[in-house]
């Protein structure tokens, strides 16, 4: 059960949990600040020493509960600020405790509305109806025993009457809960909606609407962080201009819509071919702009001519009987090459293709800079 709550991006992880072993310990210590003055008061049943047996189990639990946070273990649960068990141990510390204070129970109980406000951000509300039904249930236990064993240290009435408000703020607690919990799940909902509409924009920022291919402005950025890192030795790259041969033709022909089909099919067929490191970008129309990273002049060639071939292959369910072809020109980087001059090979290796009769891979003439 994930519990807690994305909190606000300033906020990191390890001190959120740092705030939770502050807001833990200093109700631990609280917890037993009111209990120590019940001893003082004569209103903790048992001796010094049975009060000091008491507490040093209830420090045990907190101290492991801290301990497994500092040294890192909580990062190993799916909830790794440890709401549930911080939350469930102070429930049950309280309850022992309420168990040998006399007259002032309800005094140490009241500290279970602290308790359960450290989680109100963090617990989800069937978790919160879940503790609160427990405490509710052992609070009257606790009542039965204490009155069984110790009947001249109890008024069955007055415990009753104190149990019944409780019980009351507890429900009143566990409702303001539930409508905090609706909340969260609102503005979870809200943030995740956000959240979808932020990634949309920025994806329309950057990509082509009908193609799903990143548009010309991104992929010149992209190009140019790729050749600055090309310049410093990091690598090589390829950049391969695509034509669609007769393209005008499928539109006039086929009419806009089958032209469409066929730009989106030749982005799925790009895209199935490309590696994690490459990308591609309509440039504009039928034109295309394929940037092979870190591969070589062969290897560059043959993915060329295999991507030539499979748009030769595509078929197209608005034009079963159209068949589109393409001319590509490539163009090796070389060190200290501008992209201006890059691109000019490039479009001048994609005419030769498209003047020898397209359908077909020519590769720029190899220059030096």
């Amino acid at each position: 059960m994930q519990n807690e709550m994305a909190s606000d991006a300033s906020i990191t992880p390890s001190n959120r949990y740092y705030q939770l072993i502050v807001t833990a310990l200093l109700g631990a210590l609280a917890h037993t600040g009111v209990c120590w003055i019940a001893l003082q008061l004569d209103f903790f049943r048992g001796s010094s020493e049975v009060f000091n047996q008491v507490f040093s189990a209830i420090w045990v639990g907190h101290l492991i509960l801290v301990g497994t946070i500092l040294v890192g273990l909580n990062r190993r649960f799916r909830d790794p600020s440890m709401s549930v068990p911080i939350i469930l141990w102070s429930t049950l510390s309280l309850l022992l405790t309420a168990y040998y204070v006399d007259q002032v129970r309800l005094c140490v109980m009241v500290l279970f509305f602290a308790i359960l406000q450290t989680g109100v951000f963090r617990l989800r509300f069937m978790s919160f109806v879940a503790i609160s039904t427990l405490c509710v249930s052992l609070y009257a236990f606790i009542i039965w025993m204490v009155a069984e064993r110790h009947p001249e240290a109890i008024d069955v009435t007055a415990e009753v009457i104190q149990w019944a408000a409780f019980t009351m703020i507890t429900v009143g607690a566990v409702m303001v809960a539930g409508e905090i919990s609706s909340i969260r799940v609102q503005l979870a909902q809200r943030n995740t909606q956000l959240e979808t509409i932020v990634d949309r924009i920025q994806d329309m920022a950057i990509r082509d609407e009908l193609t799903g291919l990143y548009n010309r402005r991104h992929a010149m950025e992209r190009l140019f962080k790729i050749r600055e890192m090309a310049n410093r030795d990091a690598f090589t790259f390829h950049a391969l201009y695509v034509d669609l041969d007769h393209f005008k033709q499928v539109n006039d022909t086929h009419g806009h819509n089958v032209g469409d089909d066929v730009l989106r099919g030749f982005s799925e067929t790009v895209r199935s071919l490309l590696s994690g490191r490459d990308f591609a970008a309509r440039l504009g129309g039928e034109e295309f702009l394929v940037v092979l990273v870190k591969s070589s002049a062969s290897e560059s060639l043959a993915f060329a001519d295999k991507l030539r071939q499979a748009i030769a292959d595509c078929r197209y369910a608005s034009a079963p009987d159209l068949r589109v072809t393409a001319s590509l020109g490539l163009a090796a980087f070389h060190k200290g090459e501008s992209l201006d001059r890059l691109l000019a090979r490039a479009d001048e290796a994609l005419y030769r293709a498209k003047n020898g009769g397209r359908n077909r891979v020519c590769a720029a003439e190899e220059v030096q800079v």
